[in-house]
């Protein structure tokens, strides 16, 4: 494979998989309300694969950092984590399986054999696997409809106050007033909170 410009694995199988949903989505840009399909709580439309690295990098996600997804669509956040910010382990939460097993693919494609930090759960959102009330995370992203942000405050909060930094994506998260915006990017719809300290 040839590296003229150096481009990371991670843009390459994203930005190609950005290519193609948008090529299945010019019909319908915003496929929130697609009929017959549930995606209203948390709906599928992915960031760019840019804005994923912009996302994490304002968040300063780093080596110590155990990272979750609620809602990860194809895994876009978990694998740049990873495979760009060296976090320890990335796990998305997703109600989609067939959003599911694309996530373990292209996962795999930029991880290579060295896939042992990302995990993709197929879990609805409302009832949560014990596994994120119980982690320790110290990074959140959401991307939530402001509609439903009061079902999500309990947990964020929780792990907010035990440090987490939270990624709020298009949406802020003005409803959760404890929350410390820390940097954001309105334009590109990245809101970060966390304690003033980070």
């Amino acid at each position: 494979m040839t590296d003229h410009t150096h481009q990371s694995s991670f843009l390459k199988v994203f930005q190609d998989a950005d290519e193609h949903i948008q090529d299945e989505s010019v019909e319908d840009p915003f496929p929130a309300y697609l009929d017959g399909i549930d995606t209203t709580l948390a709906p599928f439309c992915p960031t760019s694969a840019n804005r994923v690295l912009k996302a994490l990098r304002m968040a300063q996600v780093g080596p110590n950092d155990v990272v979750v997804d609620l809602g990860s669509g194809d895994g876009r956040f978990v694998t740049a984590s990873v495979a760009e910010f060296n976090a320890s382990r990335a796990v998305g939460i997703e109600s989609d399986s067939d959003l599911v097993e694309t996530s373990k693919r292209l996962a795999n494609q930029v991880l290579a054999n060295n896939n042992t930090a990302t995990q993709f759960i197929l879990g609805d959102l409302l009832d949560l696997p014990k596994l994120v009330h119980d982690t320790h995370w110290t990074v959140m992203i959401v991307f939530l409809l402001p509609d439903h942000t009061d079902k999500f405050a309990d947990l964020l909060l929780h792990h907010y106050r035990k440090g987490a930094r939270i990624i709020s994506l298009v949406f802020n998260l003005n409803e959760i007033p404890e929350l410390n915006l820390i940097a954001s990017d309105v334009p590109e719809g990245i809101f970060v909170y966390g304690s003033a300290a980070v």
